[in-house]
């Protein structure tokens, strides 16, 4: 986890140089911005004259060579996109996840996933997506080799049916997971949740 916090903190801080035509200096700028998933951490932009700790998604500091870094301000947009304009755009934009349910013991979906189905595909095709991943589930019922085979033929038959309404077969990466990670932790064995695939289209 915190690995993942470090790797999102180098996302979602952006740094710009600018010159200063009146003293012929470079002044770095750092601003930081949540990460896609609306968290925003922290970042310490400090060198040998002090420190400053930026928060709050928005915020920026200036440093100038031999100065310490200015206290944090609110950027505002149009400077947003002045400083880091082509960055921020090339960003990239919030996965989108899906979860379609099955009937017990197959790879039928059930009518309400049946229906989720054109919406799974538009989302792919807007965004043009060469990155899908759909991971197979299924619940605890049955012994576990069963259940990883099971749920690898449910994240199959959504990869098929997919590829089929269009979508490029070399855009998927197929896993299963069996029972490992339930999304209801239940004392029912055949918990109707858990019997599912997630599509996480990027």
């Amino acid at each position: 986890m915190r690995a993942a916090r470090l790797i999102s903190l180098v996302v979602v801080v952006l740094l710009s140089v600018l010159m200063l035509s009146a003293c012929g200096k470079n002044k770095n700028v750092v601003l930081l911005l949540p990460d896609p998933d609306g968290h925003v951490g922290s970042v310490v932009v400090s060198n040998e004259q002090g420190s400053q700790t930026l928060t709050q998604a928005g915020t920026a500091t200036r440093v100038a060579p031999k100065a310490a870094p200015s206290p944090p301000e609110i950027l505002s947009a149009t400077e947003q996109e002045q400083l880091f304009g082509p960055a921020l755009r090339a960003m990239p934009t919030k996965p989108v996840r899906y979860i379609l349910y099955f009937m017990s013991d197959g790879v039928q979906l059930t009518p309400e996933s049946k229906d989720l189905l054109p919406k799974v595909r538009g989302t792919a095709k807007e965004r043009q997506s060469l990155d899908i991943a759909v991971v197979g589930h299924a619940s605890k019922a049955g012994d576990e080799a069963y259940n990883i085979d099971l749920s690898r033929r449910r994240a199959e038959a959504v990869r098929k049916i997919l590829v089929k309404d269009g979508l490029p077969s070399e855009a998927f990466e197929v896993t299963s997971h069996g029972s490992a990670n339930p999304l209801v932790e239940s004392q029912n064995p055949h918990e109707p949740k858990n019997r599912r695939v997630e599509v996480t289209i990027r």
